[in-house]
């Protein structure tokens, strides 16, 4: 009788902890919108300190990100870049490739990969546009590895360029 009652609860209770464990795991992954996540993002140059980072890439931005996420965003730029900038009738741009984290409490949560340009108009400030991919994220940003990410927004001058550098932006994983 023993053996049978056995028998009979063995495949109840694997199957209970199967749905705990689904729902569970359901419930973190969850936690995350499936659609896009976005953030407001406020930079400052800080390229002019020349850190680097064990890959060769010079820290160039650094700021605060809040929305979808909230912390410390910085972007290490590849040197030299990935392509040769230029000159136009009217301006300049730059091309860029880079390391983006996003830390928060002191703790790295998301980082990946992403490149761009940078146009100024001649006497202007300068717009930004970049896309890459998430190739990190810990804890519970762990599922948004392998997404889409597009990255933009304005480099106002100041009066002691390149130093001087600020903006506020968008950063978007979709």
């Amino acid at each position: 009788m023993r053996n049978k009652a056995v028998s009979i609860l063995a495949p109840i209770l694997m199957t209970f902890c199967i749905a705990f464990t689904s729902t569970t795991a359901f419930s973190a992954a969850d936690a995350l919108p499936e659609g896009q996540l976005t953030g407001q993002i406020d930079y400052y140059f800080v390229g002019h300190f020349g850190q680097f980072d064990d890959q060769g890439r010079l820290l160039v931005w650094e700021g605060t990100i809040e929305g979808d996420f909230t912390g410390v965003v910085k972007w290490w730029f590849e040197i030299p870049g990935p392509a040769l900038g230029a000159t136009y009738d009217g301006g300049r741009f730059a091309f860029y490739a880079a390391r983006w984290e996003i830390w928060a409490d002191g703790k790295l949560i998301l980082a990946g990969a992403s490149s761009g340009k940078t146009v100024f108009a001649d006497g202007a400030d300068g717009i930004w546009d970049g896309h890459g991919v998430v190739t990190e994220g810990s804890g519970p940003y762990n599922v948004l590895k392998g997404r889409k990410l597009s990255e933009t927004g304005t480099v106002l001058i100041g009066d002691m360029p390149p130093v001087t550098y600020t903006g506020r932006g968008l950063f978007s994983i979709y």
